[in-house]
C-alpha cells in the first residue's frame, strides 16, 4: 500500500556521495507513478510492497496470484481462458526459483464484472532480509482489443460479419487434421451461390444489395446448428463447413433446406425481390490433403449446376476432376492451338433444293490437336466461349474463310458466285472495333463482301438487343447478309425479325427431324417458311438427312438446304476434288454429273 515501509531491495545505482542516504519516500513516490503493477512478497509468500497500480489492478490483494492473504475478487486464466492450478500461478512459481518473462494472463474481476489481459514478468530476489520475489504486471487490454479487431478484420466479413476466406480455409486444414486422428468423421463442404443477385444490386443500387447480402447471411445462419462454420467467400458466395455429419444425405437436406429458405421472398425497397441459390457439395475431410483441394471440389460441383439449371444442388465425385482437368488442359491447348495454326476450317455445302446445285458454303472449324486427333466444335467452343478465346478463334475462322473462297474462285471459276456463311459469337459483338475488323479482313482477303454471310445466334441479340441495332446496319452497309441461325430456338424469335434487318432464317434442325411424321412439328415448320417469305427473308433448313425431308421442304417453297443427304463437312482438299471432277465433267457431255 502507499504508505507501506519499502523492503531494501538494495541499491538501484552509486550514490552521489558516500553519505548520501536512500530517500524511501523518493522510491515510494516513483514506484506509486508507475503504470505498471509492482509486487514484492517474501519467502513465504506475505505481501512486502504494492504500488498504487496493484491496487487498482487486483481488487481484494495478492491472493489470486498465489500469494498470502484473503481470498481475492478476481480469478487468474491463462491466455486460452483456462483456469489456473495453484501450483501454476505466477508468484507460487517465483517464490520456487523460477522466472516468468512477460507471459500473457486474463484476470477475470468480478466485481464490477470485467477482464482484463495482462503480461506478468516476476524473478527470484536475495537480499539482505532473507529471500523475496518480484512481480510486475502491466495491463495490455487496450492493445489486446486493438488485436483482437484487426484479427476479425482480418478473418472476418465486414459486411455480414461471418467467417471470411481466410478463416474459413483456416478451419478446413483443422478439420483435415482431425481426420487423421479420427478417420471416421464425417464431414461435408458446401458452396453456395445466389443466382440473380447481380440483376438486383444492379437495378436498386449497391446498399440495396449489401442489405440483400446481410439478410441472406442470417437466412443462413437460421438453418445451422450455433457451432456450425457459416462464411461469405467474397461477392454472393458463401460456404458451409458441417462437422460430424452422419451421412451424405445430411449434407443433402440441409441444401435443400437452404435452397427452399432463400427461394422465399426479400423485402428491399419496400418491393418483394427473389433470389435463388446453387449449392455445390464436397464430402470429406479424409479424401483431401489440403483445404485447397476441398475447396476447388465444391466449385466444381457448383459448376455442374451452371450447366443444369434445374438442378439446386450437386454432390461432386470424382469424374467431375476428371472433367475439370481435361477442360483446364483443353484451354492450356487451345491457347497454343491459335499460335500454332492447329485450326482447320471444313466446308458443308449449302444447295438449292430445287436442282440441288451448291450455292454456298458454311464454314465449319476443326481442331487438328496434336495427341488427340482432329476435334469437333462441340469438344472445345464452349471453353473457347467461356475463356474469352472465342474471340481471337472468331477473327481467325473469319479471316481464313475469305482466304480461302478468294482462293478457290481463282482456281475454279463455277465458283465465283459461291457465298460462305461464318458463325460470329455474342463475344465478338462486345468488341468495339467489330465493323473496322471485317472490313480489314476483307481488304487483307480480297474477297468481296456481297459472297459473306454472318450468321449470328438468337443468343447475340438478347446480349446485345439495345446496341446491335446500329451494328448490324453497318455490316449491313458493306454489303454482307445477316442471317438469324438455329431459329425458333430462342424465346422472342417473332419479335426481333421486325427490328434488325436479317437477310435471311436457319432454321434449326430439331424442326426438320421427324417432322414427316409430327403434325406439330410440320405446321411449325410451314409457318416458318411463310413468315420468311412474308419479311421478304430466304429460308435455310439445316439437317435435311433423308429424301423425305428433302420432299417436305421443297413442298414448303423452302429454297436452300444443307445437310448429310447432300454432303458432310469437307476438308478444303475434298472440296477442291469435288470441284475439279465437276469442271471435268462439264467438258465432258458424256460424263455423269457428280453428286455434292
Amino acid at each position: 500500500m502507499p504508505g507501506r515501509t519499502i523492503f531494501p531491495l538494495g541499491s538501484m545505482s552509486q550514490p552521489p556521495c558516500p553519505d548520501a542516504k536512500i530517500d524511501a519516500e523518493l522510491y515510494l513516490a516513483a514506484l506509486n507513478h508507475l503504470p505498471d503493477a509492482v509486487i514484492v512478497v517474501d519467502a513465504a509468500g506475505a505481501l512486502l510492497f504494492t504500488n498504487t497500480a496493484a491496487e487498482a489492478l487486483l481488487p481484494g490483494g495478492i491472493a489470486g496470484l498465489g500469494g498470502q492473504g484473503k481470498s481475492s475478487a478476481y480469478q487468474v486464466l491463462d491466455c486460452q481462458h483456462r483456469p489456473l492450478a495453484a501450483a501454476d500461478l505466477p508468484l507460487g512459481r517465483v517464490l520456487g526459483g523460477q522466472h516468468v518473462q512477460a507471459e500473457e494472463l486474463v484476470l477475470v474481476i468480478s466485481s464490477p464484472p470485467c477482464t482484463r489481459w495482462v503480461t506478468v514478468t516476476g524473478e527470484p530476489l536475495s537480499t539482505v532480509g532473507g529471500a523475496a520475489a518480484l512481480l510486475t504486471l502491466r495491463d495490455i487490454s487496450g492493445a489486446k482489443q486493438h488485436e483482437d479487431s484487426l484479427l476479425k478484420q482480418a478473418f472476418h466479413d465486414l459486411l455480414t460479419g461471418l467467417p471470411n476466406r481466410y478463416l474459413l480455409m483456416d478451419r478446413l486444414s483443422y478439420a483435415l487434421a482431425r481426420a487423421q486422428d479420427h478417420p471416421q468423421v464425417s464431414m461435408a463442404l458446401l458452396l453456395i451461390d445466389l443466382d440473380r443477385f447481380k440483376a438486383i444490386n444492379d437495378n436498386l443500387g449497391h446498399q440495396a444489395g449489401d442489405n440483400l447480402l446481410v439478410e441472406v447471411g442470417t437466412r443462413l445462419r437460421s438453418q445451422l446448428c450455433p457451432n456450425t462454420t457459416l462464411a461469405r467467400l467474397g461477392g454472393d458466395e458463401f460456404a458451409i463447413l458441417l462437422e460430424d455429419v452422419a451421412s451424405s444425405s445430411a449434407a443433402v437436406d440441409l441444401a435443400e433446406q437452404i435452397h427452399a429458405a432463400i427461394a422465399q421472398p426479400f423485402f428491399l425497397n419496400h418491393q418483394e425481390v427473389y433470389l435463388d441459390a446453387s449449392i455445390g457439395i464436397a464430402l470429406g475431410p479424409a479424401a483431401y490433403e489440403s483445404a485447397g483441394d476441398w475447396l476447388r471440389d465444391a466449385d466444381i460441383a457448383l459448376c455442374q449446376i451452371k450447366s443444369n439449371p434445374d438442378q439446386a444442388w450437386h454432390v461432386f465425385d470424382s469424374s467431375l476432376q476428371v472433367q475439370q482437368d481435361l477442360r483446364l488442359q483443353t484451354e492450356i491447348d487451345l491457347r497454343q492451338a491459335l499460335i500454332c495454326n492447329e485450326l482447320r476450317l471444313h466446308y458443308q455445302p449449302i444447295v438449292t433444293l430445287n436442282n440441288e446445285e451448291i450455292c454456298g458454303f458454311e464454314a465449319l472449324v476443326r481442331w487438328q490437336h496434336p495427341t488427340r486427333g482432329l476435334l469437333m466444335p462441340g469438344e472445345f467452343i464452349h471453353i473457347a466461349e467461356a475463356t474469352g478465346l472465342i474471340i481471337p478463334l472468331g477473327w481467325w475462322v473469319l479471316a481464313e474463310a475469305c482466304r480461302q473462297m478468294h482462293l478457290w474462285t481463282t482456281e475454279f471459276p463455277a465458283m465465283a458466285n459461291f457465298t460462305v456463311s461464318v458463325n460470329m459469337s455474342s463475344k465478338q459483338f462486345s468488341q468495339p472495333n467489330l465493323v473496322e475488323r471485317i472490313q480489314e479482313i476483307l481488304a487483307e482477303t480480297g474477297f468481296t463482301a456481297n459472297r459473306l454471310k454472318i450468321e449470328i445466334t438468337e443468343g447475340v441479340l438478347i446480349d446485345h438487343s439495345d446496341s446491335i441495332i446500329a451494328t448490324l446496319a453497318q455490316i449491313k452497309a458493306l454489303g454482307i447478309k445477316l442471317l438469324v441461325d438455329d431459329f425458333g430456338t430462342g424465346y422472342s424469335s417473332l419479335s426481333y425479325l421486325h427490328r434488325f434487318p436479317f437477310d435471311c432464317l436457319k432454321i434449326d434442325r430439331s424442326f426438320i427431324e421427324n417432322a414427316d411424321q409430327d403434325f406439330e412439328k410440320l405446321e411449325i415448320l410451314q409457318s416458318v417458311v411463310r413468315l420468311a417469305w412474308n419479311l421478304g427473308l430466304d429460308v435455310v433448313a439445316e439437317g435435311v438427312e433423308t429424301s423425305r425431308h428433302h420432299a417436305q421442304l421443297k413442298a414448303l417453297r423452302c429454297e436452300l438446304g444443307q445437310g448429310f443427304l447432300f454432303s458432310r463437312p469437307l476438308s478444303p482438299a475434298a472440296i477442291e476434288a469435288m470441284m475439279a471432277k465437276k469442271n471435268a465433267s462439264s467438258l465432258d457431255p458424256t460424263a455423269e454429273p457428280p453428286s455434292a
